[in-house]
């Protein structure tokens, strides 16, 4: 009996030490963030706080690393060049290469630095190289913030140590990462360095993560004390890429231990998003070939014997192309999408030839013309001026984009990229036909624009 009530007490006490842990840790953290996104469309996959100022420690080196990367590719800096190390940066408190005033460092080096060691008196050192003063730098990445669509984001220095007036949000740091992945995506290679030897030391990437999760390939860890642990990291699986955003992490290994929940949410609910294999044109009239599989919804009586001998999900799946679109409330007629053709008989997706040489037989038949093609200029570089779920809000914004661009770019092609999601169609508006440069150029005539490499 006395053992029996010895072994009640100590659960008793267990239990009360377990929620007592509990509520300690379910304790409101006013410093958390979160979001994960899909890095192609940018479509957000979950968000907690997403749009909450915080301090974003040395995930300004993110921001540093992309003005750096943008002075290489329009060939004012080489990867060679050397930066010299002013008495300024080398004040800078730790983390730090501990580099002399006066000295110099490769640029190759210095990325490496800043990916690796996330080194302050490097990054300081890159400002300066880049904007004359760090004054002056912290005002250009500002300028690129707004550029590129952070709208929460407020630099004050390149190395993310703490001032109270440096902000940002997770959406914005989402933002960042998913532009300098697909902007530059040779240069977001560096990301994945784990560890970097220099002047006989070798230091480790802070990014533990790098080596244990399957498939992450980058970005970058941040902390200050006013910030707790932050995390951008960015992953593959099975061909799609996602990116994660923590903020406020209570330990490095708790930040760590969440991203790879968040990681692993991502990557199931990606999995669920379709994407169309084809990618259209924006189409100047509803193409002839979706107006005969429209009749599949308007079939008689007559008809309906020839049509029951197809196999019915792949009734269904025609009757889910032809009717997905949006509902104008001031006309009665869909806005048919035309983005995807399938096979009656197979269901299997008709190959881009196939699909346009039934358009051509279409229009010797009908005489109609300007039915849309499935290709796209091939190593052309597109922008991306918005994803919308309603297809009549794309061919606004595609229309709007046309007109806001100088007349040199009268030759663009506009085009949708669908993505097929469990909530319907996700029309990506955009423009095609463009070089680099190009592309980069227009994006700074228009809101909300982002570079979309070519497919390799």
């Amino acid at each position: 009996m006395l053992r029996m009530k010895s072994w009640l007490y100590l659960l008793s006490l267990l239990c009360i030490c377990a929620f007592v842990s509990t509520q300690a840790y379910a304790k409101p953290n006013p410093r958390y963030a979160s979001i994960i996104i899909d890095a192609e469309t940018g479509t957000v996959l979950e968000a907690q706080y997403a749009d909450k100022s915080l301090h974003p420690a040395s995930l300004t080196k993110i921001m540093t690393l992309l003005m750096l990367f943008e002075a290489m590719d329009q060939g004012r800096i080489g990867l060679n060049d050397r930066i010299r190390i002013s008495s300024h940066a080398a004040s800078m408190v730790p983390s730090k290469l501990g580099l002399a005033p006066g000295s110099s460092i490769r640029v190759k080096d210095a990325i490496k630095a800043l990916v690796t060691k996330s080194a302050n008196d490097v990054a300081v050192a890159i400002a300066e190289h880049i904007g004359g003063s760090e004054r002056g730098f912290a005002k250009m990445m500002n300028r690129k913030a707004i550029q590129i669509g952070m709208r929460r984001t407020t630099f004050v220095n390149a190395s993310g140590l703490h001032n109270r007036r440096q902000v940002s949000t997770a959406r914005d740091m989402a933002t960042l990462a998913q532009y300098v992945i697909n902007a530059y995506p040779s240069y977001y290679k560096y990301f994945s360095l784990q560890s970097f030897s220099y002047d006989g030391k070798t230091y480790r990437n802070h990014n533990k993560l790098l080596k244990s999760y399957s498939g992450m390939d980058g970005m970058k860890t941040g902390y200050v004390a006013a910030s707790g642990f932050n995390l951008v990291a960015s992953a593959v699986r099975n061909n799609r890429r996602i990116i994660a955003v923590v903020f406020g992490g209570r330990t490095s290994r708790s930040r760590n231990a969440h991203m790879e929940v968040l990681l692993d949410r991502g990557f199931n609910k990606i999995a669920k998003i379709r994407v169309a294999r084809a990618i259209a044109p924006l189409p100047a009239k509803k193409p002839i070939i979706l107006e005969a599989f429209a009749q599949l919804n308007k079939v008689g009586s007559e008809g309906s014997a020839r049509i029951a001998s197809i196999n019915p999900v792949i009734i269904d799946s025609f009757r889910e192309l032809i009717g997905e679109g949006d509902s104008d409330p001031t006309i009665s007629q869909r806005i048919e999408t035309g983005l995807l053709a399938i096979s009656a008989h197979s269901g299997q997706k008709i190959s881009a030839s196939t699909y346009n040489k039934i358009i051509q037989s279409a229009q010797k038949q009908t005489g109609k013309t300007s039915a849309p093609t499935l290709t796209s200029p091939v190593n052309s570089w597109s922008i991306q001026v918005g994803a919308y779920n309603s297809r009549a809000t794309t061919d606004r914004v595609i229309h709007k984009a046309l007109d806001n661009l100088p007349s040199s770019y009268a030759g663009v092609q506009p085009m949708i990229a669908p993505l097929k999601t469990d909530n319907g169609w996700l029309f990506r508006a955009r423009l095609t036909g463009l070089s680099k440069q190009e592309a980069y150029a227009a994006c700074k005539y228009l809101k909300d624009c982002l570079p979309v490499a070519p497919k390799r």
